[in-house]
């Protein structure tokens, strides 16, 4: 059943779940593409074009609408302001690496779209490529993973078992995120 819905929809989700999310669901379906229940290339191609339609929506979305309480609400934690302290001097080094940086994919094309003078023709190929090599990345991570996966319990004939992997990593990175959130709160 579920091998069944990954032909049908895995490369729809695929390039849903890198938009909005990103790394995980890439690497997921490198995982996939290993074990042969999706494309290696069109799922590398819908790793790379979600990746890239999210960075390019968020950077016009936030030149459009710079002054809507959302955009200043992002610009003004304190996040976002090491960062364009750090970073907005060097708009073109920072357009080209951010999709690499944990927790920035949203953050710095508001960044940049916003406080560097940074024109669209100028964003719109760097961040292209950026997206390519990430999720070429990506995609090959998790097309190792499955090779591990294959060499420590052998040939995993059971889909769910393949995608519990990356829902347990998910589960313990959000608990280990939380637990600290709490942590420092009560500090």
């Amino acid at each position: 059943m579920i091998d069944a819905l990954i032909a049908k929809y895995g490369l729809i989700i695929v390039y849903l779940g890198c938009a909005l999310e990103g790394d995980t669901v890439a690497i997921t379906s490198g995982l996939l593409a290993h074990h042969q229940l999706l494309p290696l290339w069109p799922t590398l191609a819908a790793a790379w074009a979600g990746g890239w339609t999210a960075d390019v929506a968020i950077f016009l979305l936030a030149r459009r609408y710079r002054d809507h309480p959302r955009v200043l609400r992002i610009l003004a934690h304190p996040v976002s302001k090491g960062m364009a302290r750090r970073f907005l001097g060097r708009p073109v080094l920072l357009a080209s690496v951010f999709r690499f940086l944990p927790g920035m994919r949203t953050v710095t094309p508001v960044l940049l779209a916003t406080g560097a003078r940074l024109r669209p023709a100028l964003y719109l190929p760097i961040t292209c490529l950026s997206a390519l090599v990430w999720a070429v990345a990506m995609v090959v991570i998790g097309h190792g993973i499955g090779t591990l996966v294959r060499r420590i319990w052998g040939h995993v004939d059971r889909t769910e078992l393949l995608l519990a992997l990356p829902v347990l990593l998910v589960a313990l990175f959000a608990g280990h995120r939380l637990w600290r959130m709490r942590r420092d709160l009560e500090k």
